[in-house]
């Protein structure tokens, strides 16, 4: 009774428009006031949520991936990944793809993809011929790479909620980031084999021109290198990542000339906000949880689904099915802290490694940034470019394909992403 009354209201106050860490916060106080307990225990329990070392990882990658896009090294990778791939056909939307996939390696955030790259890339592939609704369609698809690829500011809540090793899950993504740009970049063939869409080329470039970028741009391309070696090998810890990815960041900006006072407090007064914003939804989540565990949540719902049926794939897809239709509602951050203590039991029943579950379960909350009503990807980038909620909606839907093929395929073979990280840091 306690997890309905809580999870109506806080349904309810997300329908009134309510900001979505106020509309947690004030849903737990009905449910505590039903036991009895003094609200005393509200700041009590919010300061025990954020005590957690893995958590000082999230503002460093989030300084990181503000430091690339306001430095300009996001356009270097963009510059690179022209001369690269923009030849092939599909043109700039490999390009489009093979970028994020590098960005993804260094910000941990989708958002941050969305709102750094397309700011680049968008303005890029309309001089070049291509449709904007296209253009930003396939930079939100795209984005759903950042938090997979480590480092990933979803994994490591997961990591905290779950108890389970963050360096393993930041292997467990490389593998399925891989397969999810693959999978983008043979959707954008076909568009351009098929001429759904005009995807003009970028001239060949000489391999020397190649190489001269790739040794210009060395320093800014290697930071996913950097991570997955640094982490694979032990030498340093996930994290350490974030803070070494955003003193890295600092240092190629000042290398690079790119670096200005007036930049860098602009980039940590928004890393500062958006680190508040975060660490405050992790924080009233912690109690929002608490009431789930007590009222027993987790242990219903797992004996629900298994008078369902005991088929192991029909309830993992069924809880695919849950998590996608709730991405379309809830951000991916409130959804992961309040879903993954309800829903990682029941999958443990079943026998599925956490290590898989924190991909499967990223993944499906990274795909709702662009499944309307409330994906938070759609009205990002309608903040970057000129577009209508209906035409972007329209121009993403087809995306989902491939990612929803690749959702489905993470789920049903367990060693994509099980492989790497017990290859690297044992089982």
């Amino acid at each position: 009774m306690l997890s309905l009354i809580l999870t109506a209201g806080f349904v309810g106050l997300m329908a009134l428009r309510v900001p979505v860490s106020m509309a947690i916060a004030l849903s737990t106080l009905l449910p505590l006031v039903l036991l009895d307990r003094n609200l005393v225990l509200i700041p009590q329990y919010m300061l025990e949520g954020v005590h957690s070392q893995p958590l000082l990882a999230v503002p460093f990658f989030i300084l990181a991936g503000n430091l690339f896009n306001t430095l300009g090294l996001s356009q270097r990778i963009w510059e690179f990944a022209v001369r690269l791939a923009g030849h092939w056909r599909g043109g700039l939307g490999h390009v489009n793809v093979l970028s994020s996939m590098i960005f993804a390696g260094i910000s941990g955030s989708a958002l941050a993809d969305v709102a750094g790259l397309g700011l680049i890339e968008i303005p890029a592939m309309e001089r070049y011929g291509y449709r904007r609704p296209f253009a930003a369609a396939i930079t939100l698809a795209s984005a759903v790479i950042g938090p997979i690829i480590p480092p990933s500011i979803n994994l490591v809540l997961y990591g905290v909620i779950a108890q389970v090793s963050i360096g393993k899950l930041f292997l467990a993504g490389v593998v399925p980031g891989m397969i999810i740009g693959a999978a983008l970049m043979a959707t954008v063939y076909w568009y351009a084999a098929t001429g759904r869409e005009p995807c003009p080329v970028y001239p060949r470039s000489p391999v020397r021109a190649v190489a001269r970028s790739f040794a210009v741009n060395l320093p800014a391309l290697v930071v996913p290198a950097i991570v997955v070696a640094g982490m694979g090998f032990g030498i340093i810890t996930p994290t350490e990542v974030g803070v070494v990815a955003a003193l890295y960041a600092l240092a190629l900006g000042i290398a690079y000339r790119e670096a200005s006072t007036a930049s860098l407090w602009a980039c940590l007064t928004t890393s500062a906000r958006s680190t508040i914003t975060i660490m405050f939804i992790i924080a009233i989540s912690t109690v929002a949880g608490w009431i789930y565990t007590f009222d027993g949540t987790a242990q219903r719902l797992a004996h629900w689904l298994l008078q369902l049926t005991d088929n192991r794939v029909v309830l993992l897809l069924l809880i695919n099915l849950f998590l996608l239709l709730m991405g379309a509602l809830l951000e991916p951050i409130p959804l992961l802290i309040l879903a993954t203590p309800v829903l990682l039991p029941v999958v443990q029943r079943l026998g599925v490694d956490p290590i898989q579950f924190g991909i499967i379960m990223n993944l499906n909350i990274t795909i709702g940034i662009i499944t309307p009503p409330m994906g938070i990807g759609l009205y990002t980038m309608m903040g970057i470019v000129k577009i209508s909620f209906e035409d972007l909606v329209r121009a993403s839907l087809p995306w989902l394909v491939p990612l929803l093929a690749c959702l489905v395929l993470f789920t049903l073979v367990p060693s994509l992403s099980l492989w790497l990280p017990q290859l690297l840091l044992g089982r």
